[in-house]
């Protein structure tokens, strides 16, 4: 009887725990992540690739954070299309803020090659 109480509430507590760091995550990497979707909005709206009307929203949003919030990856589906995005965004030090790094270019190889685990994930599976 006391091993079972003993598990029950162990478990509770490493539950709760794990709850505890995604938050403490969440907020750690808040500021970081809206940038990157905001930049994204504003990158896909200039090349015409989206509607006005058609931002796209965090909810909507994988998001996948490397590297200390260096890397940021943004996965997500543009409604009008169906068309599956998958971008890569990185911290440029000298200019203090975030850039999109295309696909097929030397620094997109770098970035990836260099990728390890993440260290935070939201909204993958969403759509």
């Amino acid at each position: 009887m006391k091993i079972s109480v003993f598990l029950i509430f162990s478990s509770l507590l490493f539950i709760y725990g794990c709850e505890d760091q995604k938050e403490v995550d969440q907020k750690k990497y808040d500021n970081r992540i809206n940038q990157v979707i905001t930049q994204e909005n504003i990158r896909l709206q200039k090349e015409n690739a989206v509607a006005d009307d058609e931002i796209q929203k965090r909810e909507d949003t994988g998001i996948v954070v490397y590297s200390n919030g260096e890397v940021i990856e943004l996965m997500y589906e543009i409604d009008s299309s169906n068309k599956k995005i998958e971008v890569l965004y990185g911290f440029n030090k000298k200019k203090g803020q975030y850039e999109w790094v295309p696909v097929h270019s030397s620094k997109y190889n770098k970035i990836t090659g260099q990728l390890k685990d993440h260290e935070y994930i939201e909204n993958l599976g969403v759509k």
